[in-house]
């Protein structure tokens, strides 16, 4: 990462308030600053100083951006205040060292993060919540969340941080993990879904209801059920969706999915082994 990336959301919250000083006048601030005390101070810690020296509130960029892949969100919820209902929803990012839990509050976050599925994101102006067990990332209404390059990160199958130990290790700890797996049954049947989301919809009075959506006109989709297999033990699967292959039988299959009760919910297929693992016969 440059020095100039190291301070970008600083560079960009003096821009905005002071139109007047070029990015050159402000890079020499830093490193006259950065030079005086390099000992005590890396570049981003310069160009705080400066900030705070040319009149501007740095409470905001406290902390660095956060950079990572979308690998799961939750559903929308609604937090309520004496100004109203706000959604919010929980969401994990992924890079090469950590797996970080966010939420994020207000509409655009909302529906940004809901059709961002493992793209590479970046959040700045975050606050962070001291929880029991760990530190979540909390992304107000004022915080900018920005959608970046792919190549700013590896695919998601490439950062160890995804990946489950195994099946096993997926159901005993929450959340969204990759993880491969041998497929050794499959079998389809079709329902009504939502056409918004894909879900499936309730039979309430003769009106086909989505637990999100409302009332909808149901559109019939097929739901594959598997049964998965590593190491660690033998589970169900479903999977809401069209496979990449007409039969994942007896192939190993690299996925992104959770655990809900008993049953692995997949999300994603990213991989399908191009022969069958286990031939009868041979």
């Amino acid at each position: 990462m440059s020095s100039q990336e190291e301070y970008e959301d600083i560079w960009e919250l003096v821009k905005r308030n002071i139109t007047s000083i070029t990015r050159e006048e402000f890079d020499k601030l830093v490193e006259d600053v950065y030079n005086k005390a390099r000992s005590f101070l890396t570049k981003r810690a310069a160009a705080l100083i400066v900030a705070r020296n040319l009149g501007i509130d740095t409470s905001q960029v406290a902390y660095p951006p956060i950079i990572g892949r979308l690998i799961e969100v939750g559903p929308v919820k609604k937090s309520r205040s004496p100004r109203g209902e706000t959604p919010y929803v929980l969401f994990t990012l992924v890079n090469e060292e950590e797996r970080i839990p966010c939420v994020a509050f207000g509409d655009n976050h909302v529906n940004l993060l809901r059709q961002s599925d493992d793209k590479v994101l970046r959040i700045r102006k975050y606050t962070k919540a001291k929880l029991r067990k760990y530190t979540l990332i909390k992304a107000t209404e004022d915080s900018i969340i920005d959608i970046l390059e792919d190549s700013k990160l590896p695919p998601i199958t490439d950062l160890a941080p995804a990946w489950a130990a195994s099946l096993k290790f997926m159901k005993e700890n929450r959340g969204t993990y990759v993880v491969k797996v041998l497929v050794i049954d499959e079998s389809t049947s079709e329902y009504f879904s939502c056409p918004i989301c894909g879900r499936g919809l309730d039979l309430i009075d003769s009106e086909w209801i989505c637990p999100e959506h409302g009332e909808v006109e149901p559109e019939v989709r097929k739901v594959w059920r598997y049964i998965v297999s590593d190491r660690s033990g033998t589970y169900p699967a479903v999977f809401f969706g069209d496979p990449p292959e007409p039969s994942l039988m007896d192939k190993l299959v690299v996925l992104k999915g959770y655990f809900k009760n008993e049953e692995l919910q997949i999300q994603k297929i990213y991989w399908v082994s191009s022969e069958e693992v286990v031939k009868m016969g041979e």
